[in-house]
């Protein structure tokens, strides 16, 4: 004969637990889902302004990045064979709240630098455009354009 001893314990009642179970993981979720924050300042990809021209940066209105000028452009024209890529150099100027802060950008890591870091903005010039050698169909096209990556630090 056998004998079967209890001490108190009874088997857990998985009819009560499942749904304790399910609301402690939809609680969660939603705690992780709100507490992740998107950074709306934040560009995901490239801004890309105009000779010339201006790009509002943040919501207050009051911030800018303007493309003032192109410094030097000694880049190797497309279907070119030459020993150096060459180099492009812009001149921009960051404006903030009647603050102004002129500075030049390469495309290339050297000098001037290909990014910089002002008052919490991250900028890195990645391209300009048009490509020397390249035709272009528009004169919309023959436009200069540089190509940022800003990030708001």
């Amino acid at each position: 004969m056998q004998r079967s001893f209890s001490f108190g314990c009874q088997p857990a009642q998985t009819g009560f637990m499942r749904p304790i179970f399910l609301a402690l993981l939809i609680i969660t979720a939603v705690t992780i889902t709100a507490c992740s924050k998107e950074d709306d300042n934040q560009y995901k990809a490239p801004s890309v302004v105009s000779l010339q021209g201006s790009i509002p940066l943040g919501y207050s209105g009051n911030t800018s990045l303007s493309f003032d000028e192109i410094i030097s452009d000694s880049r190797c024209p497309a279907n070119a064979l030459c020993a150096w890529a060459g180099i492009a150099i812009a001149k921009f100027t960051f404006k903030e709240g009647g603050h102004s802060y002129p500075f030049m950008l390469s495309i290339m890591p050297g000098y001037p630098k290909q990014d910089t870091l002002i008052l919490g903005y991250y900028i890195e010039f990645s391209d300009l455009k048009p490509y020397p050698g390249l035709e272009t169909d528009t004169p919309e096209k023959t436009v200069p354009k540089a190509e940022l990556m800003i990030t708001k630090l």
